[in-house]
């Protein structure tokens, strides 16, 4: 992604894939691919980490917990959150994973974390969901206080 010949509009679309190389070569050694995110110019770093998420969830599909312990690899703040809704996003591409993309946010302790979580999850509920009524029982899953979030955002 740093070739000097790659064109900057696609530097992003670079980033975005480039942890499936880096876990080719890591092996799922997340530990390596965030300090492998992290050298990357910092204007790409966040979507790097969100490429690690996507592939933390593919890899860790089905087991959140050992998902979110993956994406501690990544600093706290905004490049661990961006690998925790890479991971999110992952586990919800059909309606089959909304279990698991809810239980993932609700394993999540820190408030910021959370909160990112289910605002990813469930602004992609509508692209997943295809009726009113699985869309409505889907939120009816998540925790209490997210809730009334969820039914906000599925009717925008």
């Amino acid at each position: 992604c740093n070739h000097p010949d790659l064109v900057d509009k696609y530097k992003g679309s670079c980033y975005f894939l480039q942890t499936s190389r880096m876990v080719q070569l890591f092996g799922v050694d997340f530990k390596k691919v965030a300090t492998a995110c992290s050298s990357a110019p910092p204007n790409y770093q966040r979507t790097c980490f969100e490429s690690m998420g996507r592939d933390v969830g593919g890899v860790y599909r089905g087991n959140p917990a050992t998902g979110i312990a993956a994406c501690s690899n990544a600093a706290y703040g905004a490049m661990r959150i961006g690998c925790l809704i890479g991971a999110a996003q992952d586990a919800f591409w059909d309606s089959s994973g909304q279990d698991n993309a809810l239980t993932f946010c609700k394993l999540l302790t820190n408030k910021s974390e959370k909160e990112a979580c289910y605002n990813i999850i469930f602004a992609r509920a509508p692209d997943v969901l295809s009726s009113k009524n699985e869309l409505q029982t889907f939120c009816a899953k998540a925790e209490n206080e997210y809730q009334n979030l969820c039914l906000m955002r599925i009717r925008s």
